[in-house]
């Protein structure tokens, strides 16, 4: 199994922050006041990078 990324979900007051760990090191960090919205960039920018 390859590691593609790890993703740490957080949140701090009303803002939710998505901290993504490419195993080249490069951290991209994606925040949103609306939860389902931060997931969709999670998932988009994961695309993004390896999807097909």
């Amino acid at each position: 199994m390859e590691r593609m990324a790890e993703v740490e979900i957080s949140k701090d007051g009303e803002i939710y922050y998505a901290k993504i760990t490419l195993p080249t090191g490069e951290v991209i960090t994606l925040e949103n006041e609306d939860f389902e919205e931060v997931l969709e960039q999670v998932a988009n920018d994961l695309q993004d990078r390896f999807g097909s």
